[in-house]
C-alpha cells in the first residue's frame, strides 16, 4: 500500500493492535493523521489547501471536505447502530457525550464518532470480544444454540443455567454416540472412552473456554480414566453453569476496563457492578452460614458454623493477624542470621495499562485483562527465581499482589537474603523485568524499583503493614488516603478485595520458609503435651504460643528444602471422592518423616457434616440442643395456629371491633354476592369461612390399623419368612412384594414368584438399587424406562462408565 508520490510515501500501514510490538511508538494508527489526498502538494501544518478560481479569488478548501457527501452519512448512522447494541453499562457514557454533541453540532458528533468512538472505543472492544466470543465458525450440532452463545453478554441467571443445560445434554448424547459407535466397531472400550472424550472435547474448544484432559489428549498421554473423568465434567450442567458465570462476569469486566470506566477519575481497581456483586454474595454467605450448623456425624451434637468460620482464617482479621505474625517471624530470623533485606516494585509494561495514571487513555493498551498481567508478572517471577537459583541465592519473605487504579496488577516483594548477594539478585532481577518493552520511555525509572531495608527508617514488617491491611480489611488506616486514587484507604479495600474475587489472584503469598498448613495443624493440638513424640513437642510449643521464628527453626530454617522438612502433613485419600471420579485427599494428622507413623498425631478427629439449624414454631432458626421440635411453615403466613376470624396478622379482626364495623356473615344459598363490593378483609374472612364448612362436612379418616391387620394368610407368610431373615417388612411393603416388587438386602434380591419367596444375587437380577433421602430404591434396566431421552442418555452413559471402570479394574 506504499505509492510514492512527488518525493513522499504514504504512512506504513499500523499493526494489528495498537501496542502490540515491540516498540509500537514511530507507527502511526490508521486515521491518528489527519486525512490528506494523494496528488494534492500540501504545506505542512496546514489543514487543507489554497486554489485560484477563474476570475483570480483565492479560496481554501479543508480535507474533511473532500470526503463525498454521501459517504458521512452512511458511516455515522453505521457507528450510532454500532454504539446503541453495546450493552447499556458500556454505552451509557458514550451515549451521553454523543447526545450532548448532537445538541451542539451535528458535524462535531460525526467528527467525534469516527476519530474518536470507532479508533479508540470500538477496536478495545472488539480485541476483548474476541476473547470471549466463541468462534464464528462451529460444529453443526452447536448451531442451534449460536446466538445464545453470542449472547451470553446480556444474559441472565437463568438465561445461564438454560444454557449450561442444553450444553451439558449435546456433549452428553455425542459422548454416548461415539463411544458406542467405537465400542461397537473395536470391542476396546478404552479406545471408545478416548473417542468420545476427544469428540465432545473438540466442540467444546470452540467455546473459548479451558478443557479438562484437552492438552494431555492433544499429546496423545491422556489415560482412559482420566478421560472418563473429564467427561463426567462436561456432562454436567453445574460444572458448566460455574464455567459460563465466570466467562460473563469476567467478560463484563474487562470490557468496562478497556472502555475506561476502571479508573480513577471514574471507578477504581474494580468496576460498580463488580462491587455491587460481591457485597451481595458476601451477604448472601454470611446468611447461608448463619442459617447452618456442624453436626458431629458421632455424637449428633451440634456447634455455629458462623462461629467457626469466624474464628478461622476465613475471618479477614484473623488472616490479617496470621500474615502479620508470619511477617515479624520472618525479620527476627532475618536479624538471628544477619540477612540484608530488599523491598521490590514489580511493574507490567505499559501496554498492559487501559489508562495512564493521570486518568487518560493509553493508546499502547494491547486488550489484555488483569489475569493475563498476573501471568506475565508470574513469568518474570519464574524466570528470576530459576535464575537466582542457578546463581546459589536463596531468599525468603513475603509476596503482596495489589491493583493499579486501572485494575492492572503490580506486585510488592519484602526478600531477605545474604548482604553479599544483593547486588547480583537486583541486576538478575532487572534483567528479566526490562526483557519485554524495557527500551520504552520510563521502563528503567518505574519498571522495577529497590528500596533497601534500614532499621533507621522502619522495620521490614512496617513496610509491608500498610500494604497487607490495605488488602484485606483496611485496619488501622482511618483517615489515610490512598497514594493511587486519592480515596479512603478504609472504602478502596473493599474494590480491591472484589477485584481479587473477580480475576482470582491470590494477593498474598509466603517466598520460602516452612509451611503455613503445618504450623496451623498444629495449633489445633493446643497445650497438649507431645511428651512421647518430642521431635514434635518443639514446633507444638512454638506453633501453640504464635512465635512464627521458633516454629520455623523447629522446621529447619527459614531456607530450608521441601525434602528436609521435620514435620509434614497427613492425608488419607478416597477413591472417587467426588462427583467426577476423583481421588480426595484429606488431613488427618501430622508426623515426622525421619520416624514415620509411630510419630503420627491425629488432629482431626471428629467428621462434621453442614446441617440446616433447627426452626421454631414461627420459622425462625434457634440454636437448641433437641430434636423433635415443631417444623417450620410451608408459607410465610402459619395458618395451624391462627385464630379464624382473626386476618393474616391476627390483629385485623381486633382492628375492625373497635371500629365499630359489624362481622361479615356468608350469605345464604341463592342470594347473589357482589365480590367487586367486598373489601380484601372481607373476601379473606368468606374464603375462610367456606373452606371451614367444606372441611366439616367430610368424613374422618378411620382410625390407623395394627401393624400386620388385613394380611392375608399369604401375606403372613410371607412376612414371616422377611422376618427369618432379618428384614422387617411392613404391611405395605409385602402387599408390595405380592404385586412384583423386589427387596435388595446385601447380595440378595428376594422376589414373589407363584406365591414363594425366591432369592437371587444382585448380579444375576439386572437390578440396581441407589441410596437416596427416601431410602433403598431398587429399579430394572430391562423395565425401568425414562420419560426423557435426555434421562436416558445420562443413564446410559453411566452404566459406560461402570462397566469401563470394571474392565480396567480387572487389568489391573
Amino acid at each position: 500500500m506504499t505509492t510514492a508520490t512527488r518525493g513522499r510515501r504514504a504512512p506504513s500501514p499500523p499493526p494489528p493492535y495498537p501496542g502490540s510490538t515491540d516498540n509500537a511508538i514511530p507507527y502511526a494508527y490508521g486515521g491518528n493523521k489527519p486525512y490528506q489526498p494523494i496528488g494534492v502538494d500540501v504545506a505542512p501544518g496546514l489543514d487543507g489547501f489554497d486554489y485560484l478560481t477563474p476570475d483570480g479569488t483565492r479560496k481554501h478548501i479543508a480535507f474533511s471536505e473532500l470526503v463525498a457527501e454521501d459517504e458521512k452519512p452512511e458511516r455515522s448512522k453505521l457507528l450510532r447502530r454500532r454504539l446503541a447494541s453495546l450493552p447499556q453499562y458500556i454505552r451509557r457514557h458514550f451515549a451521553a457525550k454523543l447526545d450532548a454533541l448532537d445538541a451542539k453540532d451535528r458535524k462535531a458528533a460525526d467528527h467525534w464518532l469516527v476519530n474518536t468512538f470507532e479508533r479508540h472505543v470500538l477496536t478495545r472492544i472488539d480485541s476483548v470480544n474476541s476473547v470471549y466470543q466463541p468462534d464464528t465458525v462451529m460444529p453443526g450440532i452447536l448451531l442451534p444454540i449460536r446466538d445464545q452463545l453470542f449472547r451470553m453478554l446480556w444474559a441472565g441467571k437463568k438465561e445461564l443455567k438454560r444454557l449450561a443445560y442444553t450444553l451439558a445434554d449435546i456433549f452428553t448424547s455425542e459422548f454416548i454416540r461415539e463411544s458406542d459407535h467405537q465400542l461397537a466397531r473395536t470391542g476396546d472400550p478404552e479406545f471408545a472412552a478416548l473417542s468420545g472424550y476427544g469428540r465432545i472435547a473438540s466442540l467444546a474448544v470452540h467455546l473459548k473456554t479451558p478443557i479438562p484432559g484437552w492438552t494431555a489428549y492433544c499429546n496423545e498421554e491422556l489415560e482412559a480414566e482420566d478421560a472418563l473423568r473429564a467427561v463426567l465434567r462436561l456432562e454436567s450442567p453445574q460444572w458448566w453453569l460455574n464455567r459460563l458465570r465466570r466467562i460473563h462476569a469476567r467478560w463484563r469486566e474487562h470490557l468496562m476496563i478497556a472502555a475506561g470506566y476502571v479508573q480513577k477519575k471514574s471507578s477504581p481497581y474494580s468496576s460498580a457492578p463488580c462491587l455491587t456483586e460481591w457485597l451481595a454474595q458476601k451477604k448472601a454467605n454470611r446468611e447461608y452460614l448463619k442459617a447452618m450448623e456442624l453436626e458431629d456425624q458421632d455424637t449428633g451434637e451440634r456447634i455455629s458454623l458462623i462461629d467457626k468460620v469466624a474464628g478461622s482464617v476465613a475471618n479477614p482479621a484473623n488472616r490479617r493477624r496470621e500474615l502479620m505474625t508470619r511477617m515479624r517471624g520472618f525479620e527476627d530470623l532475618a536479624k538471628l542470621e544477619g540477612l540484608a533485606g530488599d523491598f521490590y516494585t514489580l511493574t507490567a509494561p505499559s501496554r498492559y495499562h487501559a489508562m495512564q495514571h493521570n486518568g487518560r487513555r493509553n493508546n499502547k493498551y494491547c486488550g489484555a485483562s488483569p489475569r493475563e498481567t498476573q501471568q506475565y508478572l508470574c513469568k518474570v517471577w519464574a524466570r528470576t527465581r530459576a535464575a537466582w537459583k542457578r546463581k546459589g541465592i536463596r531468599v525468603f519473605g513475603f509476596r503482596v499482589v495489589e491493583p493499579h487504579h486501572d485494575a492492572t496488577p503490580h506486585w510488592h516483594l519484602l526478600l531477605f537474603m545474604r548482604p553479599e548477594k544483593v547486588e547480583q539478585a537486583r541486576d538478575i532481577f532487572r534483567k528479566y523485568a526490562l526483557r519485554e518493552d524495557g527500551n520504552e520511555p520510563g521502563a528503567w525509572e518505574h519498571r522495577l524499583e529497590f528500596k533497601p531495608i534500614e532499621d533507621a527508617l522502619g522495620s521490614a514488617t512496617g513496610y509491608i503493614a500498610k500494604y497487607i491491611s490495605k488488602n484485606i480489611d483496611g485496619f488501622a488506616l482511618d483517615g489515610e488516603k490512598d497514594d493511587e486514587t486519592g480515596e479512603d484507604l478504609k472504602e478502596m479495600s473493599l474494590r480491591v478485595s472484589a477485584w481479587a474475587s473477580r480475576w482470582s489472584i491470590r494477593q498474598f503469598q509466603q517466598i520460602g520458609g516452612a509451611p503455613v498448613t503445618v504450623y496451623r495443624e498444629l495449633r489445633r493440638v493446643g497445650n497438649r503435651e507431645l511428651v512421647l513424640h518430642p521431635e514434635l513437642e518443639t514446633a507444638r510449643q512454638a506453633a501453640d504460643a504464635g512465635e512464627w521464628d521458633n516454629y520455623v527453626l523447629a522446621q529447619g530454617g527459614p531456607l530450608v528444602e521441601r525434602d528436609n522438612l521435620r514435620i509434614r502433613l497427613n492425608y488419607e485419600t478416597t477413591e472417587n471422592g467426588n462427583a467426577y471420579g476423583d481421588d480426595v485427599q484429606r488431613i488427618t494428622g501430622i508426623y515426622c518423616p525421619i520416624t514415620g507413623n509411630d510419630s503420627l498425631i491425629f488432629t482431626r478427629t471428629t467428621q462434621y457434616k453442614i446441617v440446616p439449624k433447627r426452626q421454631s414454631a414461627d420459622g425462625v432458626a434457634v440454636d437448641v440442643g433437641f430434636s423433635g421440635g415443631n417444623a417450620a411453615p410451608r408459607s410465610s403466613v402459619n395458618n395451624c395456629t391462627r385464630d379464624p376470624a382473626a386476618g393474616a396478622d391476627g390483629v385485623e379482626h381486633a382492628a375492625r371491633e373497635a371500629a365499630g364495623q359489624s362481622e361479615m356473615t356468608v350469605p345464604a344459598e341463592g342470594v347473589t354476592v357482589n365480590f367487586d363490593a367486598l373489601s380484601r378483609q372481607e373476601k379473606r374472612e368468606l374464603a375462610q369461612r367456606l373452606s371451614e364448612d367444606v372441611r366439616s362436612k367430610r368424613k374422618k379418616r378411620p382410625p390407623q390399623q395394627e401393624e400386620g391387620a388385613g394380611l392375608s394368610v399369604k401375606e403372613q407368610q410371607i412376612s414371616e419368612l422377611l422376618a427369618l431373615r432379618g428384614i422387617e417388612a411392613s404391611a405395605g411393603m409385602v402387599r408390595s412384594m405380592m404385586a412384583g416388587a423386589s427387596v435388595a438386602c446385601g447380595d440378595l434380591v428376594m422376589t414373589v414368584q407363584d406365591g414363594r419367596l425366591v432369592s437371587r444375587s444382585r448380579a444375576g437380577s439386572g437390578l440396581t438399587v441407589t441410596m437416596t433421602d427416601k431410602g433403598l430404591v431398587s429399579s430394572r434396566h430391562e423395565s425401568n424406562e425414562l420419560p426423557s431421552q435426555v434421562m436416558a442418555a445420562k443413564k446410559k452413559t453411566g452404566d459406560l462408565v461402570n462397566r469401563m471402570k470394571a474392565v480396567f479394574s480387572g487389568r489391573k
